[in-house]
């Protein structure tokens, strides 16, 4: 009996002290407030990470979450999923405090429920602007933008004028803009004209403004695979994983065996890979994809020969998945046209800089060769005396390699068809140093 009770008595204690622990954890983000610094060039990478922030605050209840913005602004597409985040999914009270809100800065601090500046702050200057030219979007897309502006500010109660004045310089504003200027508001104007609620010396002052005095503040900042991925995730720096992808795979095809190339544009293509899944919108379809598209190509390399229709299919998966990554039309062609362009200087540097560097010198022969004569030295070499001779070739031609003619070891060229080494071939053409060959 006694050893009965002892046992209900250790039961009561254990559940008490369980109960005491989950109501401790419970309530210990309810009663904090959650800082979510925005310091950075707006991308989708950074509405990855808003996205995921206001979900787990959703389900965790803190007071309230604090947007820190100091931001140049950034893509109009990554500003939308995040304004969304804050406006139509968030749970909690959301605040937003600027020190800089530029351009689609300015969107995502009106899309909070209050609107802190700080000293010397400054919103607005919101003209969408094309990402190739660099100069102002066109009509069509800044008034798809200014109403979103518009939109935004009649859903906090703010003033929609001054709002599509950021991204219009057509709004004339009295006593603040005229039709020759775009609207940026300093901390004062930002209140009384309605766009702000209150100015603040700093964060903490802004919390005790707002009624959050002595609560404790946790900043959530993006975690290192976050911070990795949306450098990964930049369309500029995938563009150039990407060429330097499919560049590496492709020297690969025509040389023999796998190496430095082929390892350096297997790494590239994962490493773009991984900057969509950590940084995008990106499904694991969309990484599969990729994956998939470098292995096709890795099997164009090692086990089919010549370059056909597994190369064609892992070059088109690659494409299909950096069109379903970058969903906006200018990304994806910003991503894909970039690609060409770095493609292009990188064939440049191989086939220009990279023989005439100091590293490649290293692997030439530069012994001056004396007594010519005795050496049966030839000014021009001429291979006329090997067309139509047979001989073996002694790599695989994909479709340059080796061959031994005529006792001969030379360099020899298909038309384009793939030799296995150890094969029977005939020379069926000579132009000078340039030797063409064909199966037997």
């Amino acid at each position: 009996m006694k050893t009965l009770l002892q046992s209900k008595s250790a039961l009561f204690i254990t559940l008490f002290i369980f109960f005491y622990i989950s109501l401790s954890f419970g309530q210990s983000n309810s009663s904090k407030v959650w800082l979510i610094p925005i310091d950075t060039e707006i991308s989708t990478a950074t509405a990855q990470y808003i996205k995921s922030r206001v979900k787990r605050a959703n389900s965790e209840q803190p007071l309230a979450l604090v947007f820190y913005l100091d931001t140049p602004g950034g893509q109009i597409i990554a500003a939308e999923q995040i304004v969304n985040s804050i406006l139509q999914d968030a749970r909690v009270p959301t605040i937003a405090v600027v020190s800089n809100a530029i351009s689609a800065g300015a969107i995502i601090a009106m899309s909070a429920e209050q609107v802190v500046m700080l000293p010397g702050s400054s919103i607005g200057a919101a003209t969408a602007i094309n990402a190739f030219s660099g100069e102002n979007a066109g009509e069509k897309i800044n008034s798809v933008w200014r109403s979103q502006f518009r939109s935004v500010a009649e859903a906090r109660g703010r003033d929609p004028d001054v709002a599509a004045g950021m991204v219009s310089t057509r709004i004339e504003i009295p006593g603040l803009s005229t039709t020759d200027e775009l609207i940026t508001l300093t901390a004062s104007q930002a209140i009384k004209f309605n766009i702000a609620d209150i100015e603040a010396s700093n964060i903490t002052n802004a919390l005790e403004q707002l009624g959050y005095g002595g609560v404790e503040v946790i900043t959530i900042g993006p975690n290192l695979a976050e911070r990795f991925g949306s450098v990964l995730a930049n369309p500029l720096i995938a563009a150039l994983l990407l060429a330097i992808g499919i560049g590496g795979v492709l020297i690969e095809l025509f040389a023999p065996g796998f190496g430095l190339p082929g390892i350096i544009g297997t790494l590239a293509l994962v490493a773009l890979a991984a900057g969509a899944y950590f940084a995008t919108p990106a499904t694991a379809l969309d990484v599969i994809l990729i994956i998939v598209g470098g292995i096709l190509l890795v099997l164009e390399l090692l086990v089919i020969p010549g370059f056909g229709i597994a190369g064609v299919l892992g070059l088109a998966a690659i494409t299909v998945a950096i069109i379903k990554i970058f969903p906006n039309e200018y990304q994806w062609a910003y991503v894909l046209g970039y690609t060409t362009i770095f493609g292009a200087i990188i064939t440049i540097v191989l086939f220009w800089l990279l023989p005439n560097s100091r590293f490649m010198r290293l692997f030439a022969l530069n012994t001056d060769l004396e007594n010519k004569d005795n050496l049966n030295y030839k000014q021009t070499l001429n291979f006329d005396e090997l067309l139509e001779q047979q001989g073996i070739a002694t790599s695989d031609l994909r479709p340059a390699g080796l061959a031994t003619i005529a006792n001969k070891r030379v360099d020899v060229v298909t038309e384009g068809d793939y030799i296995q080494n150890g094969t029977k071939i005939k020379v069926i053409d000579v132009s000078g140093t340039r030797i063409v060959v064909a199966k037997v």
